[in-house]
C-alpha cells in the first residue's frame, strides 16, 4: 500500500521544486490561466511536454516560496515576480527549454482552436 503525502508535506516538495527550477533557469514565463478551462491545460502540457516545465500552484504558497528562496539567496530579484502573482487568481510558472516564442505560439494556438 503507498503512504499518501500529507499536505505539509506536498508543501515542502512544490517548494523544493519551484526554488530548484529558479536557481536552474534564468528565463522564465509567468502565464495567467484564468478563464482557461482544464482540457486547454493538458493540451498545452502535452504540447510542451519534453520542451518546457509547466508548474501551477496556489498563489500564497508561491509567494511564500519566491519570498523565503530572495531571502535564502540573497537574490532580491526573485522578488519582482510576486506583484506579478498579486494581479491574477491562477497563475503558470512556465520554464522553458526552448526559444520562448516557440511556446507562445504552442500556447496562442491551443487556446484559439479550443
Amino acid at each position: 500500500m503507498v503512504n499518501k503525502l500529507s499536505k505539509a508535506d506536498k508543501k515542502i516538495a512544490y517548494d523544493a521544486k519551484l526554488c530548484q527550477l529558479l536557481d536552474e533557469y534564468s528565463q522564465i514565463l509567468i502565464a495567467a490561466a484564468d478563464n482557461v478551462g482544464s482540457t486547454q491545460l493538458q493540451n498545452i502540457r502535452r504540447g510542451l511536454r519534453g520542451d518546457s516545465v509547466v508548474l501551477m500552484g496556489k498563489n500564497t504558497m508561491m509567494k511564500r516560496s519566491v519570498r523565503i528562496h530572495s531571502e535564502k539567496t540573497g537574490n532580491k530579484t526573485f522578488l519582482n515576480l510576486i506583484p506579478l502573482l498579486q494581479v491574477y487568481n491562477n497563475i503558470d510558472y512556465l520554464v522553458p527549454f526552448i526559444s520562448f516564442f516557440i511556446v507562445l505560439k504552442l500556447v496562442i494556438f491551443v487556446l484559439t482552436n479550443a
